[in-house]
């Protein structure tokens, strides 16, 4: 305890000096919607000559049709394993020659291609970028071993009991919905997807309004834009509107699922607020709360007082569809009954109140977090972007510290009460 002591003292300290900063990066964001719908946001710094860029695409996993589960994410990976005038080697080589980097990832709502080098080769990555999205060959060959790959990754999360269960806890959770479905896809799924449906995938996806490019780095927009414009003004004109989907979560139900192993994993989904609606900042509050680090209640009743977990804490991912929180604890199989009850109850201790000294911690360990993660101009760029991804605007990159600290005791309380009283659905690994 004296050392969890210290550890909140310095992280206190570190979001003092954060919170002291007038800004992370830069003031001005440049925002430029395209003639075919992409837009475009820039923000300049100064520094090392170095510039960082996400390309988000709306329509991630959710999209992939029955029986193709997993297609966006072989799509997506397959975009850097050879161009017309690159092979795989060479698209890597020109962001690593220039001591940066470009990657793919995919979720249930988005793709990206996220992306680093210095700005002297800036010209050169976008050359190199427009050849992977107006060029790409989806090699059969290198489909081969991704689709291995990705059978590989979907076989190793079955041996992790998280993972595993998690993946159960989200076919109760997005019952009857795409959302139900691992980025990853089903195995049956991805050994039967050819070259031929990355290609149609890919043309769903090249429409402008899906397009959403953040750039953050060492030079203005006025040397910049003509060669973006020269890229991205070429994709195919288009708007976009996410689907919407919905499966509330209504009474209180546990299933148990058996795999080998030593530790019971425990999951619980309980609905929560989307990133459009009112109760979205108060969520986040009551997450930090809840279980978030050593300070929360999770933690501190269900492993410090009661010796119960190996790991236990709680996320809210931010969705556009569908918000939850899921609460999670790593035990030993005979304490199974005592950490269900006693995620249930420390659940339901939130109605009894809390303390101002619980809110004003979630709060610093929130925002501590949100401006740590400021420091690289890559996460600068994916988060100005993210936020207008998801409809929330790339204004709330700044505004999002404001938001939180504004939350009240009385709107912790309405969401728990709005949400978390409404029912679970509980996921029990156990040998």
């Amino acid at each position: 305890m004296i050392k969890n002591y210290f550890l909140l003292v310095k992280f206190q300290v570190v979001v003092f000096l954060f919170l002291a900063l007038p800004s992370f990066g830069g003031d001005t964001v440049v925002k430029n919607v395209l003639a075919n719908g992409t837009t475009v946001l820039f923000k300049e710094t100064t520094g090392n000559g170095i510039i960082a860029g996400v390309i988000f695409i709306k329509g991630g996993s959710m999209e992939d049709p029955e029986g193709k589960k997993g297609l966006t994410n072989l799509t997506m990976s397959m975009l850097l394993k050879g161009s017309k005038n690159y092979t795989a080697f060479q698209i890597s080589k020109v962001f690593e020659d220039s001591g940066g980097y470009i990657s793919t990832s995919v979720n249930e709502e988005y793709a990206t291609i996220e992306f680093a080098l210095r700005t002297d080769d800036f010209g050169q990555g976008l050359k190199v970028i427009k050849d992977i999205i107006f060029n790409p060959l989806f090699p059969q060959d290198r489909l081969e071993m991704e689709k291995r790959n990705v059978i590989a990754q979907i076989r190793a999360k079955k041996e992790e009991g998280f993972s595993y269960g998690l993946d159960q806890l989200r076919k109760e959770i997005y019952k009857g919905t795409p959302y139900q479905y691992s980025p990853l896809g089903r195995e049956k799924d991805v050994k039967g997807i050819t070259v031929q449906d990355l290609k149609k995938r890919w043309k769903e996806l090249l429409e402008g309004g899906r397009f959403v490019v953040s750039f953050v780095g060492d030079m203005p927009y006025s040397k910049a834009e003509e060669r973006i414009k020269a890229v991205f003004s070429r994709i195919k004109p288009s708007s976009y509107s996410y689907p919407n989907y919905q499966f509330r979560i209504e009474g209180k139900r546990c299933k148990t699922v058996k795999r080998e192993g030593a530790q019971a994993t425990i999951l619980f989904g309980y609905n929560a607020p989307t990133c459009r609606e009112e109760g979205y900042f108060a969520m986040k509050v009551l997450n930090g709360i809840l279980g978030s680090g050593f300070t929360s209640r999770l933690f501190q009743q269900l492993r410090e007082k009661e010796g119960l977990a190996y790991a236990v804490g709680s996320f809210f991912p931010t969705r556009i569809n569908m918000g939850r929180l899921i609460a999670y604890i790593g035990t030993a199989p005979d304490n199974t009954k005592k950490a269900v009850n006693g995620i249930v109850k420390v659940v339901d201790s939130i109605g009894d109140g809390i303390t101002d000294e619980e809110l004003k911690t979630a709060k610093e360990k929130i925002i501590g977090h949100f401006l740590l993660e400021h420091q690289t101009r890559a996460k600068q760029a994916w988060y100005i972007g993210w936020f207008e991804t998801i409809g929330m605007g790339y204004q709330m990159d700044r505004q999002y510290p404001e938001m939180i600290n504004k939350v009240r005791k009385e709107d912790v309380y309405q969401v728990w009460k709005g949400y978390l009283t409404t029912g679970y659905r509980c996921v029990i690994v156990k040998p």
